[in-house]
């Protein structure tokens, strides 16, 4: 049976399509023609669309609403992600894009198709029987995600009546919110990914498996308009009444799946069969059928939508805490530290109730201060839910179901995801299991069957609360949901909590499980003496033991048997109560015993065995060779001597008193014409009522035996499939974790192989870099260097690892030591210029050594070789004082300027001739020279027009009044000096006054 349920799985697994995969087209619609659009009931009730958007949504409403007619037939709701206080001019926006009436949402307004509803910005909305409520949520430690709170309101008040359609927006707000609606056999949709904007919202509604279409934006209303017209042909009877097609139907998903859906309540299987049928445009449940067999993925979607799979953290948060406070406390306060917990959470689905559960009893265990060993077995018949459970990652929008305190606590945010913490994912152990078909877990203390019972036939719950009594241990507790009871089982639980249904097991008789529909064969029928290997000793010695044993009896008679009946020796005289029996020779003793002995013999054999102890008959009566002898019968197990352990010893021995007797006339029986005795009659009738008394006791206790050995045989095997459940879990896991184990690997071989590439480089870099260069730890301790630190410092190879102060310097100068030393205290650079012996100059810098974590890990001594630019400052300041005599020298007025027009040097004939002094003059731009007086349009021309095209410019005249000193008329000569001379950016200026 396992391996036939796990080619199942495996089946399931294999056809298992992702959500929102294309589905194969649909047949062609025939029956009842379709209903007008727009049309309703009478009832006056229509659909009510509930859109959510985030981010980018706008574009995607307009999209949307823009190719939608006046007359849809249903009321639009809009909610968006807008912070308080904002101005919501999205109403204005919309109303460009529909014909239909769009308002933004007012408390109290009352739904109307063909109009559009736009939440308010901050707020929340809800629905209560076609009445919008704008909601305040005070703080209660819950963060509230208004399209999931939207959507679930929705669903609860609509139920098949409500869609729901996710478009572009960031995060995973809407996807609880839809899973809601589907449960409720409601209709769902989502943008197609590559066509939003932001591809948060949908692609997490889509991944999620609860969206019936997606598609673009612009083509959502017609799919919508299509859906209707399949809602309003159902409201017209489209399947009125029960169909044999539905059953066959069942049929075909019990062959898929190996489930049977026939006990689950027909309405609710009706209603999501007709979901599907809408879903895809088909009119009859006999097309359906068809559909359903000819597309394998079909099935397994109905199979997960016939599971309704609704289910939330800390589902009725009241429940819960009645638990806690009532049920927990008489569970486990009782039980010694160290024992062991063991619950059931049969129908988990994607794991919030067994999660919430674990968290409950950790939370419980800590504040009293506990230490006890928790197990949670959560199964499912759906393996996509199983997964997803196993992976413990859900949507963002459990935070309005789970306090901020226990999110923090017991959660991990990753990507706009919660993960349960790896502590309480222990405790639980999520397995594949059909509760009406597979063994139960057993010697439970706690069973969370909640919102289960209801979705079953009646003859479904009453086949499974005798088996949740037997799953539980002796005052355990069983957990249902607020719609389900244990009324028609009151004799098995006594209730704790009435209101949120938590019962305890009373100690009643286990019952039987005969109306399980477990599939096992009738039980092996248990012999009273089973066979256990027999240990026989060698034949002399065994024939001295026994005559040794039988000497301490009167009667030196008996045979030696094993557990399992067959004749070991014979001794003494009790071949005379021994016959062979007709056909095939046998060993066993009752079979070679006299047919007056055999009932006798048996039932003694079988008390012996099962007391370990002396069984004694007595006053048989039996029949040898025509005289009737009176016999007793003793059976002892065997404990001396050691070599006869576990052997049994029949002894028998003539009843003291009771002599032989001829069998005569009437003691043969009655002869032919003669009537018996009433004598003998009596003695017969006592003889046969004494033996009917022992039949029946024997049969009694063999039954008794058989019960109890069933229920240990069915406790086995459903520990054995407990067992072998949580391997095949185990194996998953360890699968899994090899498979992470073997990427860290690839990732960490990947590093090294980076590691030693980045070495490499180094040390390339470091073997052509011509700057000395000298690494120290932080005990100032040689980690390596340059070749070029040879130059420096006298280091060989085996250097490396020793003190810096044992290295003999080539440098002038204080030691090498105290430079890094010094860094290395106050973590400041230093620099400074080092003299060699040689002539050479280096520029040294020391410098605080950093790791990639911020770290000081030593020091860093860097040269660099100065020499040439020492030497280029001796000839510049050589050449610098030439000129400078040269400009002193001459007569006329000259300036030396830099590439930013400011005065380098000027030479006295200048000063003299324009009234200024050499401290106004220096550094200073020539134009601002004498407050401004060179600022002459003629001299900008020249300075910045024609001379950087030009490198020299002779006899530039320039007429200019200067303040104090009066008109002058300049003949200009202009050089740039750093093509003739190597004096980058100076401009040389000579002024010669025009008579």
């Amino acid at each position: 049976m396992g391996q036939a349920r796990r080619s199942r799985l495996k089946r399931v697994r294999a056809t298992r399509k992702p959500a929102g995969e294309r589905q194969p087209r649909a047949p062609r619609r025939t029956g009842p023609p379709a209903a007008t659009v727009g049309s309703r009931p009478a009832d006056g009730s229509f659909p009510i669309v509930g859109i959510g958007a985030s981010a980018g949504g706008l574009a995607a409403l307009g999209e949307f609403f823009s190719p939608a007619p006046p007359d849809v037939g249903a009321a639009f709701v809009v909610v968006s992600h807008q912070p308080p206080g904002h101005v919501n001019l999205l109403p204005d926006l919309l109303q460009k894009h529909t014909a239909m009436p769009v308002v933004e949402a007012t408390d109290g307004i009352r739904l109307a198709p063909d109009h559009v509803y736009l939440s308010t910005p901050g707020r929340t909305l809800a629905v209560l029987q076609g009445v919008l409520h704008v909601m305040d949520h005070e703080s209660d430690g819950r963060v509230v995600l208004p399209i999931d709170y939207f959507f679930r309101s929705l669903a609860e008040d609509q139920g098949d009546r409500a869609i729901g359609v996710i478009l572009s927006g960031t995060g995973t707000d809407g996807t609880l919110g839809l899973k809601a609606i589907k449960a409720h056999a409601g209709m769902t949709m989502a943008q197609e990914v590559q066509s939003a904007k932001y591809a948060g919202m949908p692609e997490n509604a889509i991944r999620s498996g609860a969206v019936d279409y997606v598609t673009p934006a612009g083509s959502m209303v017609e799919q919508i308009r299509a859906f209707l017209r399949g809602v309003a042909s159902r409201d017209a009877g489209r399947l009125a009444g029960e169909s044999p097609a539905l059953g066959r139907i069942f049929i075909a998903l019990r062959d898929r799946m190996g489930h049977d859906f026939s006990v689950h309540k027909a309405s609710t299987s009706r209603r999501r069969i007709e979901r599907r049928m809408n879903v895809h445009q088909i009119g009859t449940i006999e097309e359906y059928l068809r559909y359903l067999q000819i597309n394998p993925q079909e099935a397994d979607i109905l199979f997960r939508e016939l599971l309704i799979g609704v289910t939330s953290f800390f589902r009725d948060p009241a429940a819960f805490d009645s638990l806690a406070e009532s049920g927990l406390p008489k569970l486990l306060d009782p039980r010694p530290d160290g024992s062991d917990v063991r619950v059931w959470v049969p129908g988990c689905s994607t794991g919030e109730e067994a999660y919430s559960l674990a968290i409950l009893l950790r939370e419980y265990l800590g504040a009293q201060e506990r230490s006890l060993r928790v197990q949670i077995f959560a199964t499912d018949l759906d393996v996509a839910a199983i997964e997803t459970a196993r992976a413990g990652l859900y949507p963002s929008g459990i935070a309005s179901d789970v306090t901020a305190e226990r999110l923090r606590r017991w959660f991990l945010q990753e990507d706009g995801h919660y993960r349960v913490k790896k502590d309480i994912r222990d405790l639980v152990i999520f397995a594949p299991h059909d509760l009406l078909t597979d063994p139960p877990f057993t010697k439970l203390d706690l069973l969370s069957c909640r919102n289960l019972l209801i979705y079953l036939e009646s003859r479904a719950q009453r086949r499974l609360m005798p088996l949740f009594h037997y799953a539980l241990r002796p005052g355990g507790l069983l957990f249902l949901g607020a719609a389900e009871s244990v009324d028609q089982d009151e004799n098995l639980f006594s209730t704790v909590d009435r209101k949120w249904k938590i019962f305890r097991r009373v100690h009643a008789r286990r019952q039987v499980l005969d109306a399980f529909p477990i599939g096992r064969g009738k039980p092996r029928p248990v012999e009273a003496l089973p066979a256990e290997g027999r240990e026989v000793p060698e034949a002399p010695a065994l024939a001295t033991l026994v005559e040794r044993m039988l000497l301490t009896r009167a009667g030196h008679s008996g045979v030696v048997v094993d557990k399992r009946g067959e004749t070991l020796y014979v001794a003494g005289r009790a071949g005379e109560y021994l016959e062979p029996a007709g056909g095939e020779p046998s060993h066993r003793l009752v079979r070679m015993a006299r047919e007056d002995l055999r009932r006798d013999l048996t039932a003694v054999l079988r008390e012996s065995a099962k007391t370990a102890d002396e069984a004694v008959r007595r006053g048989v009566r039996v029949r040898i060779k025509g005289v009737t002898r009176f016999v007793n019968i003793a059976v002892t197990p065997i404990t001396e001597p050691r070599p006869l352990r576990g052997l049994f010893l029949v002894a028998f021995e003539a009843e003291p008193g009771a002599g032989p007797r001829r069998v005569r006339g009437r003691d043969r029986g009655p002869a032919r014409g003669a009537r018996p005795t009433a004598k003998t009659l009596l003695d017969e009738l006592q003889d046969t009522k004494r033996r009917l008394q022992h039949s029946l006791q024997e049969t009694q206790a063999y039954n008794e035996e058989l019960t109890s050995a069933n229920e240990e045989l069915q406790s086995a095997n459903e520990e054995l499939q407990s067992g072998n459940e949580e391997l095949e879990t185990g194996r998953e896991e360890m699968q899994s974790l090899n498979e992470e184990l073997a990427t860290v690997n690839a990732e960490l071989r990947a590093k090294v192989d980076d590691l030693a590439d980045a070495q490499s480089d180094l040390q390339n870099l470091l073997n052509s870099t011509d700057t000395a260069t000298i690494f120290l730890d932080d005990d100032l301790n040689i980690k390596r260097f340059t070749p070029a630190a040879r130059a420096v410092a006298n280091l060989i190879a085996s250097d490396v690892g020793r003190p810096l102060s044992d290295i003999a310097s080539k440098l002038e100068g204080p030691p090498l030591m105290e430079d890094a030393r010094e860094v290395l205290q106050s973590l400041i650079s230093r620099s400074r210029e080092i003299r060699s012996p040689a002539g050479a100059w280096y520029l040294m810098r020391a410098l605080p050594y950093r790791t990639v974590t911020n770290t000081i890990g030593g020091v860093i001594l860097i040269f660099t070789d100065v020499t040439a630019i020492k030497q280029a400052e001796a000839v510049l300041r050589e050449a610098q004082a030439y000129f400078e005599s040269i400009v002193q020298t001459v007569r006329e007025p000259l300036v030396i300027l830099d590439r930013e027009l400011r005065v380098v040097s000027a030479n006295g004939a200048f000063y003299e001739a324009f009234g200024i002094a050499p401290a106004d003059a220096e550094r200073q731009v020539i134009y601002a020279l004498g407050d401004g007086a060179w600022d002459i349009p003629r001299l900008r021309e020249l300075l910045e027009k024609i001379l950087p095209t030009n490198s020299q410019l002779d006899r530039f005249e320039i007429d200019h009044v200067f303040p104090g000193v009066g008109r002058k008329v300049l003949v200009l000569n202009a050089r740039r000096l750093e093509r003739q001379i190597g004096l980058p950016g100076l401009i040389l200026l000579a002024m010669e006054e025009k008579a």
